[in-house]
C-alpha cells in the first residue's frame, strides 16, 4: 500500500499532495494508466517515495519532490512504459534516487535533480534481456554526490539492458551539494548493449567519469 494508493484507476491526477512518515510507500499507483502526479512531496516514508508499477502505462510525473525515504525516491516497478518523468527532485533517499527495471521501457526522464542518495543516483536493475528496462532516455538531468552510504555512481546500467540514451546530463560531485561520494559518473555493465552517450558533462567523480565493459556508441 501507500499513503496515497491507486489501484486500477485511470485518467486521474494527483496534484499538490503531501505524504510523510507513512509506514510504506508515499505515493503508489498500480495497474493504473494515464496518471498524472504533479507538484507532490513524499518524504520520511518507510518505503519508496513514488512507486508507479504493475503495467501502469503513460504516467506523467512532473515537478515532484522525494527526500529521506527509506528506500528509493522514484521506483519504476513492472512494465511502466511510455512515461514522462521531468522536473522531479530525488534527494537523500535511503537506496537509489531513481530505479528502473522489470520491463520498464520507452520512458523519458528529463530535467530531474538526483542528489545525495545512498547508493546510485539512477540505477537500471540487473534483469535478463527479456525483462530489461530498454529504450529509455535520460536527458538534461543533474546527478550529483550520490553513494553517501555505499559505493555508488551517478548512473549505473546493470543487467542485459539495451538501447539507453544518455544525453546532455550533468554528472559529478559538487562541494556545495555536501560530501563528495560519487565514485563514477556512468557505469555501463558488461551485459548492457547499445548505450548512447552525447553531450554529457562529467566531472569530479572520485574514481572516474566513465567505467564501461562495452564501448558506448558515442562519448562526449
Amino acid at each position: 500500500g501507500g499513503g496515497i494508493f491507486f489501484y486500477r484507476v485511470n485518467h486521474s491526477q494527483l496534484i499538490d499532495c503531501l505524504v510523510h512518515d507513512y509506514n510504506g510507500d508515499g505515493i503508489s499507483f498500480q495497474q493504473s494508466s494515464d496518471i498524472t502526479v504533479e507538484n507532490c512531496v513524499s518524504h520520511h516514508n518507510g518505503g519508496l517515495g513514488f512507486h508507479p508499477g504493475s503495467g501502469s502505462q503513460r504516467p506523467t510525473m512532473r515537478n515532484n519532490l522525494a527526500y529521506k525515504n527509506d528506500d528509493d525516491g522514484l521506483f519504476l516497478c513492472w512494465r511502466v512504459r511510455h512515461g514522462i518523468f521531468e522536473g522531479n527532485e530525488l534527494r537523500n533517499n535511503g537506496r537509489y534516487g531513481i530505479s528502473i527495471g522489470h520491463k520498464d521501457s520507452d520512458n523519458i526522464l528529463r530535467n530531474n535533480i538526483v542528489v545525495g542518495n545512498a547508493i546510485h543516483g539512477i540505477y537500471f536493475r540487473d534483469e535478463p534481456e527479456y525483462t530489461g528496462g530498454h529504450r529509455n532516455r535520460l536527458e538534461g538531468n543533474q546527478i550529483y554526490n550520490n553513494g553517501t552510504s555505499a559505493e555508488g555512481s551517478g548512473i549505473y546500467i546493470d543487467g542485459e539492458t539495451n538501447d539507453i540514451a544518455i544525453v546532455g546530463n550533468q554528472i559529478g560531485n559538487r562541494a556545495e551539494m555536501g560530501e563528495q561520494t560519487q565514485r563514477y559518473g556512468i557505469v555501463i555493465g558488461a551485459k548492457a548493449k547499445r548505450v548512447k552517450l552525447e553531450e554529457n558533462h562529467l566531472y569530479g567523480n572520485l574514481e572516474g567519469d566513465l567505467q564501461t565493459h562495452n564501448p558506448p556508441q558515442s562519448k562526449d
